[in-house]
């Protein structure tokens, strides 16, 4: 009687420590089976990528055939993949054409302050259109830059939840910041800006960020990112493809290749599409579209210049006279 009282003891002790080892090889078993499921969906996501549409849409004084270089290094710079773009046009008919450009400036000025023009009403279809492309489970990555960011800004308003959920934005010198404490359900917002970029000047929201050292999303990625000048030069450090945004426009093709392009896709980038990187550290290589730009403004603010001195020297001088002939008579 005493062994089988032993016995019986004995196996009541052992019931716990059997029910927590199954239980342990049960949660590792759980933890095995859920691990070898993200790995899957990681291979599967790397060998099955998502697919994608890359878009851009210029900033001022761009007509037709200012879009095709940039375009051009937009592509090759993620992978040689297609780019459409969305024309913003350009009121100036030839490079010295001072009013058309300033009519594109205060075209620009009017949609910071929420104006819609027909370029708004464009890009809302372009997108629209990008992401009916790519399905539902697709996503689109649209670059903006300058006064195309203010546009991208606007709209962005007329977007819905879901169709926001498959964008992201990457700004260049945007004449507005697009963050997701104003657009929550984008999926990605990034906003580059030389540190002495002229638009600065007309961006209080990125002046804030630049003064507070930081400015994060909602994903605790950093959404505003300032970018030390590769020139010196203000008006060279504004062209998309100048070295200071252009070496950031490789790096996000650098993201976008390991996210959205197969290992075959990236090995045919590889062999075909390392030409752009030397450009990037290269302070000959200049947007001479936005270089040309900048100068005829200084041409023009200098002959304004001139322009007030001659008139208060004209004013002066018939005061002068005025006061002479008073004196006379």
């Amino acid at each position: 009687m005493k062994m089988i009282s032993m016995n019986n003891t004995q196996q009541w002790i052992n019931l716990p420590i059997m029910t927590i080892i199954i239980f342990l090889l049960f949660t590792a078993s759980l933890q095995l089976v859920s691990t070898s499921i993200v790995e899957a969906k990681s291979i599967k996501q790397k060998l099955f990528p998502r697919k994608t549409k890359l878009t851009w849409v210029n900033g001022i004084a761009h007509r037709p055939e200012h879009m095709t270089d940039p375009t051009f290094v937009i592509s090759t710079a993620f992978g040689n993949v297609p780019v459409d773009y969305c024309h913003n046009p350009s009121s100036m008919t030839s490079e010295s054409d001072y009013i058309g450009f300033f009519k594109d400036g205060f075209q620009a000025s009017t949609h910071q302050m929420g104006r819609i023009t027909p370029e708004v009403d464009n890009l809302v279809i372009h997108l629209r259109s990008a992401l009916k492309e790519v399905g539902k489970s697709g996503r689109v990555i649209h670059i903006a830059h300058s006064q195309g960011s203010v546009i991208t800004w606007l709209a962005a308003k007329r977007l819905n939840i879901e169709e926001c959920k498959r964008i992201e934005i990457i700004s260049f010198g945007g004449a507005a910041t697009i963050c997701t404490s104003e657009f929550p359900y984008f999926a990605r917002c990034i906003n580059y800006y030389g540190v002495n970029d002229p638009i600065l000047n007309v961006v209080p929201s990125a002046v804030k960020a630049l003064k507070s050292g930081f400015a994060f999303g909602g994903g605790l990625e950093q959404e505003i990112i300032f970018l030390a000048s590769r020139t010196g030069d203000p008006m060279t450090d504004h062209g998309l493809l100048n070295p200071t945004y252009l070496e950031a426009l490789l790096w996000e093709g650098q993201r976008y290749q390991s996210l959205y392009l197969s290992p075959l896709g990236q090995m045919v980038v590889d062999s075909t599409g390392a030409f752009v990187a030397p450009l990037a550290n290269s302070c000959d290589f200049a947007y001479e579209v936005t270089r040309r730009i900048f100068v005829a403004i200084f041409r023009l603010i200098i002959l304004l210049r001139e322009f007030i001195k001659k008139v208060i020297h004209r004013v002066f001088s018939d005061q002068m006279d005025e006061e002479q002939f008073q004196q006379y008579k």
